[in-house]
């Protein structure tokens, strides 16, 4: 998966892309989900700003169906 940085890009963003990749590792290795705690020390961004990502934050791609 890349990452295009572009004007629109807000700290949001970033941030979501780096707990997707986390998310996305810890599945591929089948590891439990890890909680917001983890993902702040995985990430090195605070947990606010990680629930404020998962609110805020756009991956680029069209939403789900049941979002």
């Amino acid at each position: 998966m890349t990452f295009i940085v572009s004007d629109k890009t807000t700290i949001y963003d970033s941030v979501l892309y780096l707990v997707v990749e986390t998310l996305a590792h810890y599945a591929e290795n089948e590891w439990p989900s890890p909680s917001i705690e983890q993902l702040s020390d995985k990430t090195g961004y605070s947990e606010e700003l990680i629930l404020e990502s998962l609110e805020f934050g756009e991956t680029g791609e069209p939403p789900g169906l049941l979002q």
